[in-house]
């Protein structure tokens, strides 16, 4: 399977590179704004090369102001948190990071970090064919293009990428960059359950199926892939980064459809104000809808809720 990749990450640079003749949106402007724009640029650039060496020199300081800069939206910052993350430069050499932040970038149409991806994907970095998708499904640094977003989720699919595998079941359902398979839709959220849980060390049977029909087959498999990766990103597993927020917006995507261990969980990130506002009004919310499909562990945060309130 890995002899495939650098010929599949040739494809699909070919697919994504076709960006760079696009107008920039600024074309029109004067000579003299455009000059002044690349002075601006040239100095930001400078300072974030300053501060990088900095930060490979192993000055915290460095480190912090870079992430800093990054976090706020920086490219140039995150292409070199990226690229150091990469290569161990003053940080620890982390794949999944140097991905994040190279995808960061390159959604913002820094072409080095675009061949960062690009690079990273030949190398057989599933993650990074993932962010490549990203990219040319949302039309982020490149133009929009489903197609290829398609192929590249396939590929990082093919390897277990669990992000990849809901991005391609989404794909699927909807008919987006090929053809509609609701049969196919379902099976791969399905995967994206099964390859969840067994990261979690959970078995998918956790999830209750009960008195589902078949016409909410395809809709449940979603809410409970869903489900699945909310836990993931709750406990930084299965490749992903740890962040509760985005925890939080997959249990919600769970919940409101129906699936009561969702609602469960969704109730406890309100109750502890983990990645959310705290709310415990919210957290009962979630605790009632749940309890009332026989969540156990539901069932007796509302009965300690109502024995606080007498």
């Amino acid at each position: 399977m890995l002899n495939a990749f650098p010929l599949r990450a040739l494809a699909i640079a070919a697919l994504v590179c076709v960006f760079a003749s696009a107008v920039p949106h600024n074309a029109a402007a004067e000579p003299e704004d455009r000059a002044e724009r690349s002075d601006q640029a040239g100095r930001q650039v400078g300072a974030t090369d300053w501060l990088r060496s900095l930060a490979e020199g192993g000055t915290s300081e460095g480190q912090m102001i870079l992430f800093d800069q990054a976090l706020q939206g920086s490219a140039e910052a995150q292409y070199n948190l990226a690229s150091m993350h990469q290569n161990g430069g003053g940080v620890s050499r982390d794949m999944i990071l140097a991905i994040h932040w190279y995808r960061r970038a390159a959604g913002q149409g820094h072409t080095a970090a675009l061949a960062g991806l690009r690079y990273l994907a030949s190398e057989g970095h599933s993650a990074a064919f993932h962010a490549l998708g990203v990219l040319n499904r949302d039309g982020l640094g490149v133009p929009r293009d489903p197609v290829a977003a398609r192929q590249a989720f396939r590929w990082a699919g093919e390897s277990g990428h669990i992000p990849a595998l809901f991005a391609i079941a989404e794909m699927v359902a909807a008919g987006l960059g090929g053809t509609h398979d609701t049969a196919a839709a379902e099976r791969h959220y399905r995967e994206v359950a099964r390859h969840s849980s067994a990261a979690l060390n959970f078995s998918a049977e956790r999830v209750s199926a009960t008195d589902r029909g078949t016409a909410e087959k395809l809709q449940f498999s979603r809410a409970a892939a869903q489900y699945w990766i909310g836990g993931l990103y709750l406990s930084g597993q299965g490749g992903i980064l740890q962040n509760a927020g985005e925890a939080a917006r997959w249990f919600k995507n769970a919940a409101e459809w129906g699936l009561a261990e969702a609602q469960y969980e969704l109730g406890r990130l309100y109750a502890k104000g983990r990645g959310v506002t705290r709310d415990l009004p919210q957290a009962l919310h979630w605790w009632e809808k749940a309890a009332a499909q026989g969540i156990e562990a539901a069932i007796i945060e509302v009965a300690r809720a109502a024995n606080n309130e007498k």
